[in-house]
């Protein structure tokens, strides 16, 4: 159980302090009630499903979560408080092992989590994943060690080079200010009829969708201001006689050559996850589990959901390689992919991407709502490699039984507490107060809901079962 010492009346405290206290006090009774119900609602909804019930006693089993923390931490709607702090670390304790994802450069914020857990709780964290769409994150795992231990090997997750994550529209290059055409004489440009379009103020109109109009053979273009040709060394050329390229004597440019357009000109290249997939190994038990964390990109329209469908299509396969690979040296681990898909909706292409190369959604899971505040967006997700393995070992498998989504704006935070939170909405270092309580309550909790699922973890009468027709055999 976490620890909340903070909580204590102190003589110097401020009567909001005091009522802050005693507001959280109750509130953390409430959430630990409240998700004892909802796992008892679980067994209910789930009652009959292929594995039963779980066993009434906890060692014998692992609960697993994922939970996208929304920004944690940063300044963009305030930082966490030490009463969401204080949500956060007791919904987690409800936990094994959890996947967390944006978790943000500054680990302080987990930092004060992970002591509130207590000393049997840690965390192994990737480095931030730069540039724009890495948008500073973290991939972390949190443990409760009297539960689940490391097994020392963990990585980030890179595509090979002829593996890397391809645009659906290919290589492009674009121009700053516009490129200048020039069409063979008697051609025009074509666009497709009934375009969906967006008519503006200024009554101008702006597509509502991307367009792809192809360009007739022989089309010519200017390129842009900063680009060169780049010849080899070695190439064979023509040279003057003042050892300059002879481009007089050159009616074309060799195929050796390469045209060099200024920077960030080229966009839809092979590129590698927008934010870096992390694989730990884990065991708990007799269960060895090597579990990879993702955010996948999210993007918009048509070309954001294909880049989607792309970074799961390329996960999954890089996995399902790993699984197979991993099983020559230890055939008893499983591999789960866990974390933020951006999946669209269970009948989506997302999700038909998420089941590729032997990925399976257990069958717990699939019965849960989504993960999101309204619970009708199924963007996290939690899926198994299924390969099978000759040499797996016969007395452990995956077993799953209980599985779920916790809404905790059921008790803390909720969407009728806005009086009460209304004086702590204010702006960092201003004197204004953010207007929207309902997206600011999701800055101090989060924007997902943690989704669970429970995996037996104790094999032993199967192992015991196995020795005693070994030593039958051996016998006779």
């Amino acid at each position: 159980m976490p620890f909340y010492s903070w909580l204590s009346p102190r003589s110097h405290d401020s009567v909001r302090s005091l009522k802050t206290k005693q507001r959280a006090t109750q509130k953390i009774k409430q959430l630990r009630a409240a998700f004892n119900a909802h796992v008892q609602e679980a067994t209910i909804l789930q009652n009959g499903l292929q594995n039963g019930e779980p066993p009434a006693d906890q060692a014998q089993y692992v609960r697993i979560a994922t939970w996208n923390i929304r920004e944690f931490d940063s300044s963009s709607y305030g930082y966490r408080s030490q009463e969401s702090k204080a949500y956060i670390a007791e919904i987690l304790s409800q936990f094994d092992l959890i996947a967390l994802q944006e978790v943000r450069r500054d680990l302080s914020a987990l930092n004060d989590v992970t002591q509130l857990l207590g000393p049997d709780w840690d965390y192994i964290a990737t480095d931030v994943t730069e540039g724009d769409s890495g948008n500073e994150e973290r991939m972390v795992f949190l443990f409760n060690k009297k539960k689940v231990w490391f097994r020392n090997v963990a990585g980030e997750l890179t595509l090979p080079h002829d593996q890397k994550i391809t645009d659906p529209f290919g290589e492009r290059f674009r121009v700053e200010g516009g490129a200048q055409l020039e069409l063979p004489e008697g051609d025009n440009l074509v666009s497709p009829a009934r375009l969906k379009v967006d008519t503006l103020a200024s009554g101008q109109t702006k597509l509502r969708q991307a367009v792809e109009i192809p360009l007739p053979e022989g089309t010519k273009i200017v390129l842009p201001p900063g680009s060169s040709i780049r010849f080899a060394q070695n190439a064979k050329v023509p040279i003057t006689s003042d050892n300059r390229i002879d481009f007089a004597a050159t009616p074309t440019i060799p195929e050796s050559a390469e045209i060099v357009l200024p920077p960030n000109s080229l966009v839809g290249g092979p590129q590698q996850f927008a934010r870096t997939p992390f694989i730990a190994s884990f065991q708990a038990g007799w269960l060895k589990i090597n579990l990879a964390t993702v955010h996948i990109y999210y993007g918009s329209g048509a070309t954001g959901i294909e880049r989607r469908k792309e970074e799961i299509r390329r996960l999954t396969a890089l996995l399902a390689d790993k699984a197979k690979s991993d099983n020559d040296s230890d055939a008893d681990s499983y591999f789960m992919v866990l974390g933020d898909f951006n999946i669209v909706g269970p009948g989506h292409e997302t999700m038909d991407a998420l089941r590729t190369n032997d990925f399976m959604i257990p069958e717990p899971l699939q019965h849960v709502p989504g993960s999101n505040v309204k619970q009708d967006k199924f963007y996290d997700q939690i899926a198994l490699w299924t390969g099978e393995s000759s040499r797996r070992k016969p007395y452990t498998r995956i077993v799953p039984y209980r599985a779920g989504v916790f809404d905790f704006f059921d008790v803390v935070y909720r969407s009728d507490e806005e009086e009460i939170y209304r004086p702590l909405m204010r702006r960092p270092e201003s004197s204004e107060f953010y207007s929207r309580y309902l997206d600011w309550r999701t800055h101090q909790m989060s924007d997902h809901l943690p989704m669970w699922v429970e995996l037996r973890i104790d094999f032993t009468e199967e192992y015991l079962d196995k020795i005693e027709v070994d030593l039958q055999a051996k016998l006779g």
